[in-house]
């Protein structure tokens, strides 16, 4: 095992490198990014980036777990509100309104209270990170169904959302039940790491495909009503039954 610490926390360090790529991609290309729904995808980078500075800050130079922890929520939290907002954009359910409002309000009421009743200050609570798992996880297999269902103008890999939902599809599902099983497994030094290759290796392959959602934003999304312009071609007239005479 410690010949794997060194591997580990390279994977660790890559991790934290890969959740700000999408990041730095979206400030590279943001005078491209038009569409609203690609704006609050940025504006959700942003504050990804934010908050993981802050937790580096807090657990390499403050060492205070406490204080990366109430991070961690408050970011979970604004995760939540600005992906259903997201897909508040990207749907097109008629009661799609009401249902991520009440969503919200029910995910944060739980999320106050699973800190409240948190004995240890010290001690990450993984039930609001199975909630979150599980509601994402069927709200994108549902805008997956709405984009074979609706969508015929233009290939689907076209679309950034499509990315953005295939990168949070892997990270949701791929964690589950990771997270599902960390609370009675957390003091495990075996499982401990399992869940950094796991964790790690998920993480890193959903900013991979939000790195290529922010590229299809930026250079093909945005130029696509420019594909499906009616062809201007002047083929003349062509009528075969027309007969000429000389005089």
């Amino acid at each position: 095992m410690t010949k794997l610490t060194p591997i580990l926390q390279n994977l660790i360090y890559t991790n934290y490198l890969a959740e700000l790529l999408p990041f730095i991609l979206g400030l590279i290309f943001i005078r491209k990014i038009k569409l609203k729904g690609s704006k609050v995808f940025f504006f959700y980078t942003t504050c990804v980036a934010i908050f993981l500075l802050f937790s580096i800050y807090s657990k390499f130079v403050l060492h205070d777990r406490s204080k990366q922890l109430l991070t961690n929520r408050f970011f979970l939290i604004l995760e939540f509100v600005l992906l259903s907002l997201y897909y508040f954009n990207n749907l097109q359910f008629k009661f799609k309104k009401s249902f991520f409002a009440i969503a919200c309000g029910l995910f944060i009421g739980f999320s106050v209270y699973d800190y409240i009743i948190t004995q240890d200050p010290t001690e990450f609570s993984f039930q609001p990170l199975v909630v979150e798992c599980l509601f994402f996880a069927l709200v994108i297999i549902y805008f997956f169904f709405e984009k074979l269902k609706y969508n015929i103008t233009s290939p689907i890999i076209y679309n950034a959302a499509f990315w953005v939902s295939a990168g949070f599809l892997v990270y949701f599902t791929g964690n589950f039940f990771l997270f599902l099983f960390s609370k009675s497994n957390q003091h495990d030094p075996d499982f401990k790491t399992q869940y950094t290759i796991i964790y790690s290796t998920v993480t890193i392959s959903k900013n991979i495909l939000l790195s290529i959602a922010v590229l299809i934003s930026a250079y093909i999304q945005d130029h696509q009503s420019g594909l499906h312009k009616p062809m201007d071609i002047d083929l003349g007239t062509f009528n075969p039954l027309k007969t000429t005479t000389n005089q």
